[in-house]
């Protein structure tokens, strides 16, 4: 066998230098390293906001920055339901949905409470049971609100009271989430109020709380557990709030929760009211 000269061993030396260098600029491109878009898990809730987790931190995505995702895929979640991937677009601040096949693009309304989920990070959307409250919950809810200095006579005037379990702090036991609010009623009430709060081993903790003073049973807003993701190598889930309003000149406030140093914080608060958008970061806590 003929022996290769020094020439021919020197440039195969310099292609297979270029060959790793082309396969490790490509590696750092698709990890997001030498993109312009680095990975994300992005979640649109109620073709409203959009909450994108990047860099291990979550932001609210400002509406000019809606087209930066224009025609990539997301998962549509309606009403708890997967029905499948669709293409997403925006270029007035909405988001419109598409199902793309042969080369056209065929328009998809989502209806209900909908989710959509994207990116880069996997998402792990989690799907979620309303279960009625027993007697012993009811003396739970009672004391919770007892501690708000609400009167029993106005506790028992709910429009809205459930609960959801779920390991929400990942400590191997579930945890009864509960909704319990009056507002919308169609009888005379003093207070309006509308509460989310977990029962952890007898601790209440506290995600959402408001008591309207006065005659605000129209005029405020009801505040619901929307939905429940995990974005990939979290440990725990994040909790998607709703707050809606019974007019609809009013928008809806939307806000996302952890379990973190042994408290629900909030990551990301979403207020749009006259179409301006304001950032709130709180936190609470009731033991």
């Amino acid at each position: 066998m003929k022996e290769r000269s020094e020439n021919e061993k020197v440039a195969i030396v310099i292609i297979a230098v270029m060959v790793l260098i082309v396969f490790v600029v490509l590696v750092l491109y698709f990890t997001g390293v030498l993109s312009k878009n680095k990975p994300s898990a992005n979640i649109i809730v109620d073709n409203a906001v959009f909450f994108k987790y990047e860099g291990k931190k979550w932001n609210l995505v400002n509406k000019k920055e809606y087209s930066d995702i224009n025609w990539s895929k997301v998962t549509v979640y309606e009403e708890g339901e997967n029905i499948g991937k669709l293409s997403i677009f925006s270029n007035d601040g909405k988001w419109y949905l598409f199902e793309e096949k042969g080369g056209e693009r065929t328009p998809v309304k989502a209806v209900g409470d909908s989710i959509y989920t994207g990116g880069r990070i996997g998402t792990k959307f989690i799907k979620f049971e309303k279960e009625e409250v027993n007697r012993d919950d009811i003396k739970y809810i009672h004391k919770v609100l007892d501690y708000y200095k609400i009167s029993r006579d106005e506790q028992n005037k709910y429009t809205y009271r459930y609960k959801v379990s779920y390991d929400f702090d990942n400590d191997g036991k579930k945890e009864d989430l509960f909704v319990v609010s009056n507002m919308f009623s169609d009888e005379e009430i003093e207070n309006s109020y509308s509460f989310i709060f977990i029962n952890n081993d007898g601790k209440t903790k506290m995600i959402y709380n408001k008591v309207y003073k006065g005659n605000m049973n129209m005029g405020g807003c009801y505040s619901y557990l929307y939905g429940l993701i995990q974005v990939e190598k979290s440990e725990v889930p994040q909790i998607v709030t709703k707050c809606s309003y019974y007019s609809v000149s009013l928008e809806n406030e939307y806000g996302l929760y952890q379990f973190s140093r042994n408290n629900y914080e909030m990551l990301l608060y979403s207020k749009e009211i006259w179409y301006n958008t304001s950032l709130e970061k709180r936190s609470w806590l009731w033991n």
